[in-house]
């Protein structure tokens, strides 16, 4: 499951504001996506509504109490592991702690970063923000820095780019691209992904 959130900034507590994620089967999306906003009325800092526009006004009109949107969310995500563009900051930093603070289950389980996958699967690239990938690829036109909108670019790098490069090096299966995404040194995943290097005899290992 792909999954993206906004917040009202970067130091604690944070408090998510937009949640969303979209199941996945295989490379293709499985069903609707899950998009749902929170009120937590809390002050949003200027610099938080100048990246994403979601201000306390807003969100008091559209959003939802936090509880019946993390549970909706738990319903929605049910086991599956859960992968993010930035996870050490979507799972480690946002989500667990806000779990925790409003004392209720977690959500999916941990899966892997789509950045770090990124940094070892596009050599090519001089920046692994969602901006400089979806301009290199010329991917989908869409406002960043929304999370639906984050969710879907996310989608379209997976389908349209990483799905050849990953089966190309024998990596198929969710645990082997899980593995590539913390595999070092990052030069030899980049020959593998040119081709300079044959990936393992075993099906989703590398050498």
């Amino acid at each position: 499951m792909v999954i993206d959130t906004e917040t009202d900034g970067l130091c604690a507590p944070i408090h998510v504001l937009e949640l969303c994620g979209q199941l996945m089967e295989g490379w293709q999306p499985l069903g609707q996506p899950f998009r749902m906003l929170l009120n937590h009325n809390v002050h949003i800092p200027h610099d938080a509504v100048a990246v994403h526009g979601y201000d306390r006004a807003y969100l008091r009109q559209h959003g939802q109490d936090p509880r019946l949107v993390h549970n909706a969310f738990r319903q929605y995500a049910q086991n599956h592991p859960l992968v993010a563009h930035n996870l050490s900051y979507d799972w480690d930093r946002c989500l667990k702690p806000e779990w925790a603070r409003l004392g209720i289950p977690a959500a999916g389980q941990r899966g892997f970063c789509s950045m770090m996958l990124a940094r070892r699967l596009v050599p090519e690239a001089r920046s692994y923000r969602l901006d400089h990938l979806k301009s290199l690829f010329r991917l989908t036109e869409s406002r960043s820095h929304q999370a639906q909108a984050d969710v879907f670019t996310v989608v379209e790098l997976f389908q349209k780019i990483y799905k050849s490069r990953l089966e190309s090096a024998g990596l198929s299966s969710f645990d082997s691209v899980r593995s590539f995404s913390t595999r070092t040194p990052l030069s030899r995943c980049h020959g593998i992904i040119r081709g300079e290097t044959k990936p393992s005899t075993k099906p989703g290992l590398l050498n």
